[in-house]
């Protein structure tokens, strides 16, 4: 009984189906295609505005790539204009320290070379008032200051 065909029953169903396509077409047909074309659209600008914002992400991101870069290399600038400017500052310390030794040595050498001078006249003058008293008790008189300076005078002046 279930499996057999009631031709009534099935033009019944037909006649139902039918209306019922009818029916949705007329009352939910519509929206329910608006839904989907809304739908549609909002999948689609989501989509154009995630594509916007990748490119603006990207653009962005070769921008601070690219301000990296050029504040890296003002960075490398700044450190070699530091280098330069430590070596110029070395070299000018070391040529200054140069200078200044080489006129405590010329300085020195003069004090040096005056001392000598001195200690020699210092040792004529006494060699000469030696040999002024060595005549002196040689010859068994003694002499006057003035006759004293002239003879040292002279003495000195012959072994310049």
């Amino acid at each position: 009984m279930l499996l057999q065909l009631h031709p009534g029953l099935m033009i019944w169903t037909i006649i139902t189906f039918l209306m019922l396509v009818l029916i949705l077409r007329l009352v939910a047909w519509k929206p329910i295609l608006a839904l989907l074309e809304a739908r549609e659209r909002k999948i689609r600008d989501d989509i154009d505005t995630a594509s916007k914002n990748r490119e603006e992400t990207e653009k962005a991101l070769d921008d601070i790539q690219a301000k990296l870069a050029s504040a890296r290399k003002e960075a490398n600038e700044i450190v070699a204009g530091a280098r330069t400017a430590a070596e110029k500052v070395r070299d000018e310390t070391i040529a200054k320290a140069r200078d200044e030794s080489r006129q405590l040595i010329e300085k020195a050498k003069a004090e040096i070379q005056l001392e000598g001078e001195k200690a020699t006249q210092a040792l004529k003058e006494q060699f000469a008032e030696l040999a002024v008293q060595a005549a002196g008790q040689i010859i068994g008189k003694t002499l006057s200051p003035n006759e004293h300076l002239d003879i040292i005078r002279k003495t000195i002046g012959d072994i310049n």
